[in-house]
C-alpha cells in the first residue's frame, strides 16, 4: 500500500479547488488607494485555513430583503452656483466623477423646489399674493434655467436612467400663515390645493426641460422651524394634505411620480410612519415610502422597525452632511480644502452601511459640490461636501473629499434592482453585542471603531457584493463565507480603510 497516497490526493484536491472569482476596490487613509482595484484573490478550501480569523463575515444568498432604488446627492442651487464657476474641463471631470461609468455612477438625485438655504438667495416661482390658480406660476422657470439646470440636465445626460425626486422647503410666503418663507410657519388651510397644484406645475415644467421628476417628499424637516426656508407640518397635517390634497392632484396629472413623506430624522420615523402607512390612515395609498435625514444620531433600530411594520414601502435616506463649524483639530483650512476629514468619510459608511442592513433602499447625500468656504449659503450654514470646488482663486481646481470615495464603494457597485441579501459579522471568540450603536443616542456622523462593519447585497448581474469597513486604528482579519459554497475568502481591511468585493460564480 502507499502511504503517500491520502496526501498526494489531498494535494491533487486543493490544486483542482477552484472557488468564485472576487475583485475588490479598497480606500484607505494609510496609502494612495481611492477606490482603487486590487488584485483579485480566491476563495480556497476551508481545510487551508485552520486558524480561524477575527471576524467572520457570513452571507446568505438564498435570503432576500429590500431592492435598491439608488444612491446620489442633492444638485442644490448651491452645487449650480460653483459648477457654472467651474472651467468647463473641470465641469466635465465633475460630471464624470459622480455620474459616469469611471465615476462612482450616482443613479438618485435629489431637487430643492425653489430655494433652500443652499441657495444664493430666496425665490419661488410665483410670487403673486392670492393667486389661487397659479396663473402667474413661471412655467419656464426662468431661474433655474439660468442657475440650476445646466448642472441638472449634465447629470441627466451623462446617466439619463438618473431617479431625481423634488423637495421643497417652503411654499411662497403668501400661502403661509407667518408671510414668510424663513423661520417655519405653517400652510395656511385655504391655500393647500394651490400648494399641490404648484408641485404639479413645477413637475410639468421640469418635464418641459426634459427632465423627468421620479418622486417628490411632501416637506423638507416637517418639525424644523430654521432660520432658513422652512415649513411645519405634523405627521397628521401631512397625512391630510396627501390624502386630500397632494396624492389626488399627483395621481391625477403625473400618475407614477412617487410620494414619500416625513423627510426628517431618524429618531422619530417610526411614528410618521405609523401615521402616514397604517391601515387605517387615509393617505397609505399615495404615500409611496418614508425618507429620512442622520441629524438625530444612527436609530438603525427606528429604520428596522419601520421595515418590518412596512416592507410594501420604500425607506429612503434622503440626507446627509456635515456642518462645517470644526475642522479636523490638525488641519489648516489650506489641507482642509485639498484632502478633506477622513473621519468624515467612515462616518458616512457606518450610516449607509447600519441604514442598509436596516431596510433603506439607498442613500442620499447633501450637496453634491460647494465652494472653498461650504457654501454659497444664504443664511451662512455652512457644510462639507464631496467635492468641493476651489472658484475663489486664479486657477480654480476641483476637490473630492473622502465622503466621496467612500459613498462611491456603494453606489458604482449597487446600482438600481440590486437585492439585500442575508449577511452578519460574527466577532469570533467575542461579544458581538453593539446594541448601543444602533439607538438615537450613538451621534450622527461618528463610527463605531470596535468592530468590522459590513453589508451584502446581489447586484444586477447576479454577482454578491459585500462592502467592509474598518474604522479602527488597527488592521481587522476577516474570513468571508457564503451559504453552500465551499471555501473560504480570507483577507484583511486595513486600519481606516473600506473596501468593496464582487464575488461571481456563486
Amino acid at each position: 500500500m502507499n502511504l503517500l497516497l491520502p496526501y498526494l490526493l489531498t494535494l491533487t484536491a486543493h490544486a483542482a479547488y477552484i472557488g468564485p472569482s472576487v475583485s475588490y476596490w479598497s480606500t484607505s487613509q494609510h496609502t494612495d488607494d481611492r477606490l482603487t482595484p486590487q488584485e483579485n484573490i480566491n476563495f480556497t478550501p476551508s481545510s487551508n485555513n485552520p486558524e480561524q480569523a477575527t471576524f467572520t463575515i457570513k452571507v446568505d444568498p438564498y435570503t432576500s430583503s429590500q431592492t435598491i432604488e439608488g444612491f446620489g446627492g442633492a444638485l442644490t442651487q448651491s452645487s449650480a452656483a460653483v459648477y457654472n464657476q467651474l472651467p468647463e474641463e473641470l465641469q466635465v471631470q465633475l460630471i464624470e466623477a459622480y455620474y459616469g461609468e469611471s465615476g462612482i455612477k450616482f443613479s438618485t438625485g435629489r431637487l430643492p423646489i425653489h430655494s433652500c438655504d443652499f441657495s444664493p438667495e430666496t425665490y419661488t416661482f410665483d410670487e403673486t399674493k392670492g393667486d389661487t390658480e397659479l396663473k402667474d406660476f413661471d412655467a419656464e422657470i426662468q431661474y433655474d434655467q439660468k442657475l440650476s439646470l445646466p448642472l441638472i440636465k449634465a447629470a441627466v445626460q451623462a446617466n439619463p436612467s438618473l431617479k431625481l425626486f423634488g423637495s421643497p422647503w417652503s411654499p411662497p410666503a403668501w400661502m403661509k400663515d407667518t408671510n414668510n418663507m424663513l423661520g417655519g410657519g405653517a400652510l395656511l388651510p385655504e391655500y393647500a390645493r394651490t400648494w399641490a397644484e404648484y408641485f404639479s406645475k413645477w413637475i410639468t415644467a421640469y418635464k418641459q426641460q426634459g427632465v423627468d421628476v421620479w418622486g417628490v417628499t411632501v416637506q423638507n424637516e416637517p418639525e424644523n422651524a430654521a432660520s432658513w426656508e422652512s415649513c411645519i407640518y405634523t405627521a397628521e397635517e401631512t397625512r391630510d394634505f396627501v390624502a386630500e390634497h397632494l396624492g389626488p392632484v399627483l395621481n391625477g396629472d403625473h400618475p407614477g411620480v412617487k410620494i414619500f413623506g416625513f423627510d426628517h430624522n431618524k429618531d422619530h420615523v417610526k411614528e410618521w410612519a405609523d401615521t402616514l402607512f397604517s391601515a387605517n390612515s387615509t393617505s397609505k395609498d399615495y404615500v409611496d415610502g418614508i425618507a429620512f435625514h442622520w441629524y438625530s444620531g444612527s436609530c438603525f433600530d427606528n429604520v428596522q422597525s419601520v421595515s418590518d411594520t412596512y416592507p410594501d414601502k420604500t425607506l429612503l435616506p434622503s440626507e446627509a452632511c456635515y456642518e462645517l463649524t470644526v475642522l479636523d483639530d490638525d488641519a489648516t483650512p489650506e489641507e482642509w480644502l485639498v484632502g478633506g476629514t477622513w473621519t468624515k468619510g467612515e462616518g458616512y459608511g457606518y450610516d449607509i452601511i447600519g441604514d442598509l442592513n436596516a431596510g433603506a433602499s439607498g442613500w442620499t447625500d447633501w450637496n453634491i459640490l460647494l465652494d472653498q468656504e461650504g457654501g454659497p449659503n444664504h443664511v451662512g450654514n455652512f457644510c462639507d461636501a464631496g467635492a468641493i470646488g476651489d472658484v475663489a482663486s486664479a486657477e480654480k481646481a476641483l476637490y473630492l473629499h473622502p465622503q466621496y470615495f467612500y459613498l462611491g464603494h456603494f453606489s458604482k457597485f449597487l446600482q438600481p434592482g440590486s437585492v439585500k441579501v442575508g449577511g452578519q459579522v460574527v466577532k469570533n471568540g467575542g461579544d458581538d453585542d453593539d446594541d448601543d450603536f444602533e439607538t438615537c443616542s450613538w451621534p450622527y456622523g461618528k463610527c463605531d471603531e470596535t468592530t468590522l462593519h459590513a453589508t451584502t447585497f446581489k447586484d444586477v448581474d447576479g454577482n454578491i457584493v459585500v462592502v467592509a469597513m474598518n474604522c479602527g486604528a488597527d488592521d481587522k482579519d476577516f474570513q468571508l463565507e457564503i451559504k453552500e459554497v465551499d471555501g473560504v475568502l480570507a483577507n484583511v481591511v486595513p486600519a481606516n480603510s473600506i473596501q468593496t468585493y464582487v464575488i461571481g460564480d456563486v
